[in-house]
């Protein structure tokens, strides 16, 4: 049996890839979801002798999961609390699609997924978390120096997944799904839903979470392991994550 040493060890020897995007006041979201807002002198040293700001973050805010209860009425007990801590937690693959120069409102099909798996020698398990870089982290970048109009154009628009990936997804026996889009399989086109599939019919009906607002994915191997801690909010229709990915050392 492996020790607590033993895992320290291997540990030593892995690369810490940090997954996540910036928090911050009026962060781009999905456009329906209410802003993040942080109020940064909370507490200051000169009335209250130290230092504390106080976070207004809508669990749906920055790298976040989805429990099945966010959509589902029919699940309203399925909430992020009753999931074991290492519910995301496991073996991941990475689509890469990042090339393929997606559009808003496009739907990458089976056939371009099929094609990136057998180019990185992929072959998605049960169990596995799969996560589709479709290159749209890079609409983040210098956001704050935008317009307050151009500000959030990433939380309208964005590609998807179309409904045979999901349903393939779904019959390999995934535990999640995710994507650095705001809401992972949905296509959008200035706010207009095109498609969701995996939302409405194949993920989180059946168990598979969805993980959104993933950065990074471009630092990371076709194959790593990840882990991302949701927060134990009662009754939470998700929580937002800070998901790393582990990789072994060159």
């Amino acid at each position: 049996m492996a020790s607590v040493q033993d895992l320290a060890n291997m540990l030593l020897g892995m690369e810490v890839v940090d997954l996540s995007p910036l928090v911050y006041t009026n962060m781009p979201h999905w456009h329906s979801h209410p802003d993040v807002q942080i109020i940064e002198d909370s507490r200051n040293f000169r009335q209250n002798g130290y230092f504390l700001q106080t976070i207004i973050l809508p669990e749906h805010s920055g790298c976040h999961v989805d429990a099945p209860a966010h959509v589902l009425p029919n699940k309203p007990e399925q909430t992020i609390e009753i999931f074991p801590a290492a519910a995301l937690m496991g073996v991941a693959k990475k689509i890469d699609l990042a090339q393929e120069n997606y559009q808003p409102g496009d739907l990458a099909p089976l056939s371009k997924v099929q094609e990136v798996m057998e180019r990185e020698g992929i072959a998605i398990e049960q169990g596995d978390i799969v996560l589709f870089n479709f290159g749209w982290d890079k609409y983040l970048v210098d956001v704050e120096q935008k317009a307050p109009h151009e500000r959030n154009w990433w939380g309208e628009n964005q590609p998807g997944l179309a409904e045979d990936v999901c349903r393939y997804l779904y019959e390999r026996g995934v535990k999640a799904v995710g994507s650095d889009t705001p809401a992972c399989d949905m296509a959008q086109v200035n706010k207009q839903v095109k498609a969701g599939f995996g939302h409405a019919r194949y993920f989180l009906p059946n168990g598979i979470f969805i993980i959104e607002s993933v950065s990074n994915l471009a630092k990371v191997p076709a194959t790593f392991y990840f882990i991302a801690l949701p927060l134990k909010i009662k009754g939470g229709s998700g929580s937002p994550l800070r998901p790393i990915a582990l990789v072994p050392c060159i």
